[in-house]
């Protein structure tokens, strides 16, 4: 719908404007007083809302509207917290779009009201990460901060969210479970940590998207742009969804997938995913209420998360709501049309969708977190320390990590922290460092890992870009300068 209108803006312009003048005062236009715009909030009328400091007569775009009524909600009023929940609002031609229905600002002197705005309630973060959108919030360590601790603290664990975070009161919280033939049930917090036994398992849980921010310098994705620190590692207690799924007695051989919905919602609906139902009945996919020993935060889940250990971060959902065993996949949005495995002729105009699998397991990565990309060393030194972390999905351990300094022609074995994963069962990251000679680095140096089923990493970003920019784990290169 969005790739029509947008198409099609030059029909509807009622003027010319430049998205960068977007909700900017403009000193040709009238002003209009608060009182004047609430009184314009009638559909098939007279429709005004406002952005920032401009006004905006959509009566004519509401029909068309691709979240449909939902605009009605800013009828007469401030539209700016509804605006930064969608990215598609970022594109410059839907700022265009706007602009095209301006028709004056707001007067001089009035107070930029709002609607209560859906972020004001999300928690505080923490001061290392680096930020890269605040509404909805979506921050990373920077690379040299990862491998301080094989846990990650539960404050420096990066934050992918993609909707407000959600309240919730721990004593009305219910978890339903729902079956396909009508059997359903819930569980409050304190039956969940009360009538099923209390399990632990460290996991590492990767965003798909990481290291987008390579992906790129190859080719422009959609999504946030992740250096390398969208990982994190800790060991989640909680109970196994299996057990939880028995209670509603046999399960019919025909499920076979497991939905999961979650708390945090938009116009559109809540947020959602589901898992094969073999994953789901694995005694390590867990629901969990804990996180490195303390209550889960806000921001990673707070009542009860899935666990779903090798999966990418968005299987592991967040302020779980409804559990569904079903013979089908999730029907949400976010789980049809987002996180698939795209190739490289895909784009947004041509990809069916449908034909598309489901992202589960993570390729094998690695990263160097340290020296970081871009700064200085001391060619005076016999050696330079690398230090960094690799991982694999699929409980697939890593059990060699290489660095080159020659483009590949040859390559330096990395000492590797060796620790106890029973064979497939290996969720957590692991982490390497390796001393080489100073008089070796001529500008790039390069890392590769290699899992125990033998899985490599490409060289090149070319063979895997894709539009979206999951699954980035070509070579990782940093460029450094001689002193």
């Amino acid at each position: 719908m969005w790739r029509k209108l947008l198409a099609g803006t030059a029909v509807i312009s009622m003027k010319s404007a430049k998205c960068s003048d977007s909700g900017m005062a403009t000193n040709d236009l009238p002003e209009y007083t608060w009182d004047e715009i609430k009184t314009h909030k009638t559909p098939g009328k007279s429709v005004w809302i406002v952005m920032g400091k401009g006004v905006y007569d959509i009566t004519r775009f509401v029909e068309m509207h691709p979240g449909g009524d939902k605009i009605l909600l800013a009828a007469g009023s401030s539209a700016d917290a509804f605006w930064n929940l969608y990215r598609i609002h970022k594109q410059d031609k839907v700022k265009d779009m706007l602009e095209s229905f301006r028709i004056g600002n707001l007067k001089g002197g009035e107070k930029l009201e709002a609607l209560n705005d859906p972020f004001s309630g999300d928690p505080n973060r923490s001061t290392h990460f680096i930020a890269h959108t605040e509404k909805a919030y979506n921050g990373e360590l920077p690379n040299d901060l990862l491998t301080e601790k094989i846990l990650t603290p539960n404050t420096e664990f990066f934050v992918r969210n993609h909707l407000p975070v959600p309240v919730v009161d721990e004593n009305t919280y219910e978890l339903e479970l729902v079956f396909e033939d009508d059997k359903c049930t819930s569980f409050n917090l304190k039956d969940l940590k009360s009538k099923f036994p209390i399990v632990s398992v460290e996991s590492s849980i990767q965003c798909a998207g990481n290291r987008r921010f390579e992906a790129n310098q190859q080719g422009v994705t959609r999504g946030v742009e992740w250096r390398g620190g969208a990982i994190g590692n800790a060991v989640w207690t909680g109970i196994r969804l299996r057990d939880i799924l028995k209670h509603l007695g046999e399960i019919n051989p025909e499920y076979k997938h497991v939905q999961i919905e979650a708390l945090d919602t938009d116009p559109n609906g809540p947020f959602g995913t589901s898992i094969p139902i073999e994953k789901a009945m694995d005694s390590d996919t867990i629901l969990a209420f804990e996180m490195n020993g303390e209550t889960l935060p806000r921001d990673h889940g707070f009542p009860v998360r899935l666990i779903v250990p090798g999966y990418v971060g968005v299987r592991n959902i967040k302020w779980v709501k409804r559990i569904t065993l079903s013979t089908s996949e999730s029907p949400l949005i976010w789980h049809k049309r987002d996180y698939r495995l795209f190739s490289p002729n895909d784009s947004l105009g041509n990809v069916n969708f449908e034909e598309r699998e489901p992202v589960y397991d993570m390729p094998v990565q690695s990263v160097i977190c340290s020296p970081i990309d871009s700064t200085s060393f001391d060619s005076k030194n016999e050696n330079v320390n690398f230090k960094g972390f690799a991982y694999s999905g699929g409980g697939r351990g890593i059990v060699r990590v290489e660095l080159t300094t020659d483009h590949g022609e040859s390559w330096i074995e990395a000492q590797l922290e060796k620790r106890q994963q029973r064979l497939g069962r290996r969720w957590s990251w692991a982490f390497w460092n390796a001393n080489i000679p100073s008089s070796d680095i001529e500008k790039e140096v390069c890392v590769r890992a290699v899992d125990d089923a033998g899985h490599g990493q490409p060289e090149s970003l070319k063979s895997i870009w894709n539009y979206r920019g999951l699954l980035t784990n070509s070579w990782h290169c940093i460029h450094l300068i001689r002193k």
